[in-house]
């Protein structure tokens, strides 16, 4: 008996596959209830892949959508918005804090600088910024670049309270414990200080 309960369990969680915890799970079918030292974890039970697989939905399925009505996309979005946040800010303290990839944040920059929503300019001559200088990129937000977010950034909110929504209040409470503490452990050091 025991033995078929095994399979069984093996079965749920192969049917599950890469998709990973389905909602109202009981705490027998959790992978997470008892890790011991993991070897019952297939990739879709990994915390890293579940984390992964819903900010790549969260992205795909509601960021993007409304960010579409603005002629945004995600990472211009989320360089526009730290760097209202930190402005002026150097491009070097933008990449850390906003944890993209430094190639991926030089290219979002030069988009939105074309489209005239942030300005650079060398920190050395207080000037626009020159194609061979090494002096730090120093960014500010346009006039044009602050509408454009004060009109995006009410949509975003309510967006972002909707999918929060779907959580209780105590679940929202948990969650964002959890991810604080997951962070404190495991998140990026800040490289500045």
């Amino acid at each position: 008996m025991a033995a078929k309960q095994t399979t069984r369990k093996r079965s749920v969680r192969a049917q599950r596959g890469a998709a990973g915890p389905a909602a109202g799970t009981r705490a027998g079918d959790n992978p997470w209830v008892n890790v011991g030292d993991g070897r019952h974890l297939h990739i879709g039970d990994f915390l890293t892949f579940q984390l992964i697989r819903l900010a790549n939905a969260a992205k795909a399925n509601v960021t993007r959508q409304y960010l579409a009505d603005f002629g945004l996309s995600v990472p211009e979005w989320r360089l526009l918005a730290m760097t209202i946040r930190f402005e002026p800010v150097r491009f070097s303290e933008l990449v850390a804090r906003s944890s993209m990839d430094k190639g991926q944040a030089s290219r979002t920059l030069q988009a939105l600088t074309r489209r005239g929503l942030i300005a650079a300019r060398d920190a050395g001559t207080g000037g626009k910024r020159a194609s061979d200088s090494s002096a730090p990129v120093i960014l500010t937000v346009t006039s044009k670049g602050r509408k454009l977010y004060a009109t995006a950034l009410p949509v975003a909110q309510r967006n972002q309270a909707r999918l929060l929504m779907l959580l209780t209040r105590e679940e929202r409470k948990q969650l964002y414990i959890v991810l604080s503490k997951l962070h404190s452990a495991i998140g990026d050091r800040d490289p500045l200080g």
